[in-house]
């Protein structure tokens, strides 16, 4: 039984958390209270070495990290406490075998794999490696896919564009604050629209999830990684692009999508981080450095754009001259329109994921 959520803040474990007799002992019982059920041994002598982290949101679980050698079986009395949700497997480094179904699943770095956690089977991971878990509810992912269950426990492919998203989305969810309900509940549907793409979405749904899910995961990956490179003058759409997979023209196009180009984001970004320095009084020091410190390389651009967006200058905003109230600050909303859905008026976590 998963304990229900007490916060949606990451919780860490790593070896140097506990005394090394006691290591893999404590994650076998953080991993069965938040992520899964199983019985777990470590495979080699000495302390057992792991960094891992583990999230909880509404609809959702996952976690991510390095792990040691050890080995998971899923018994008859672990499932018989465990419900029938959805638990993905991707293997990101080191060997990984699975065994489902009574066949074995040999998944290589980038391959995933999902399971019912109503079925036993066991996992190992002989030498330890790399790994990202997502645990879901099967009524979410149920409707999306045909004949759902022919397409679990077998491997999926590491080129499988939604899987390769997927992956990229949830490590960009692992640093998100997710504190407006609203904010989470669009992101388990994303997380929901790509496992499906990744599963082999029904054709019906698959355009409608294409242009919801992988494009608005995509345009928010994007913005992220943007953001956290915000003060670097190298900041760019093709290194943006790169990091996502994807070409500069399909990033170009999800920021049009929106009405707007990466570039004017970028500055926008930028311009909003300088306002703020200057507002908050943190800007005694010279234009200059808070241009650079803001990621403009050219003080020039950035006084032009400045005064065009706030309709005044850095300097006259750092004098205070304008009271907050007065000057014009044009807020231009850059993220997709939120999906309605039944889902949009759920609270809490699902009886399914985490209360059993």
């Amino acid at each position: 039984m998963l304990a229900p959520p007490d916060s949606f803040a990451v919780k860490v474990f790593s070896d140097d958390m506990a005394p090394a007799k006691d290591g893999f002992r404590l994650w076998n019982v953080l991993l069965n209270k938040w992520l899964l059920g199983t019985q777990g041994r470590a495979l080699a002598d000495g302390p057992f070495r792991i960094g891992a982290r583990l999230r909880v949101l509404p609809e959702m679980r996952f976690g991510w990290g390095t792990l040691g050698a050890s080995h998971y079986s899923r018994t008859s009395d672990v499932v018989a406490a465990d419900n029938d949700d959805l638990f993905l497997f991707m293997n990101l480094a080191g060997p990984f075998t699975a065994r489902h179904r009574g066949r074995e699943i040999e998944l290589a770095p980038g391959e995933a794999y999902v399971m019912p956690c109503s079925e036993r089977g066991s996992h190992v991971r002989p030498r330890g490696g790399k790994q990202l878990c997502l645990r879901v509810r099967r009524e979410a992912i149920q409707p999306l896919v045909r004949r759902l269950d022919d397409r679990l426990c077998t491997a999926i492919p590491r080129d499988t564009e939604a899987l390769k998203m997927l992956s990229t989305y949830l490590r960009v969810a692992s640093s998100e604050p997710f504190a407006d309900q609203k904010l989470r509940i669009i992101a388990v549907q994303y997380v929901h629209d790509l496992l499906a793409l990744a599963l082999g979405a029904a054709r019906d749904r698959q355009h409608l999830m294409e242009n919801r899910g992988l494009n608005a995961a995509r345009l928010r990956a994007a913005k992220v990684l943007a953001r956290r490179y915000l003060t670097h003058t190298s900041l760019s759409a093709a290194f943006v692009a790169g990091r996502l997979g994807i070409s500069n023209r399909s990033l170009q196009r999800l920021f049009e999508q929106t009405g707007t180009t990466f570039s004017a984001f970028v500055v926008r970004e930028r311009l909003a981080k300088a306002y703020e320095t200057l507002r908050k009084g943190h800007g005694s020091g010279c234009i200059a450095d808070i241009a650079l410190d803001s990621g403009f390389g050219d003080v020039s651009y950035f006084n032009r754009k400045f005064r065009a967006l706030y309709h005044a200058t850095p300097s006259e905003i750092q004098r205070s001259v304008f009271p907050l109230s007065e000057v014009m600050v044009l807020q231009e909303s850059f993220e997709p329109a939120p999906v309605r859905s039944n889902t949009d008026t759920m609270s809490g976590l699902h009886p399914s994921v985490g209360n059993n």
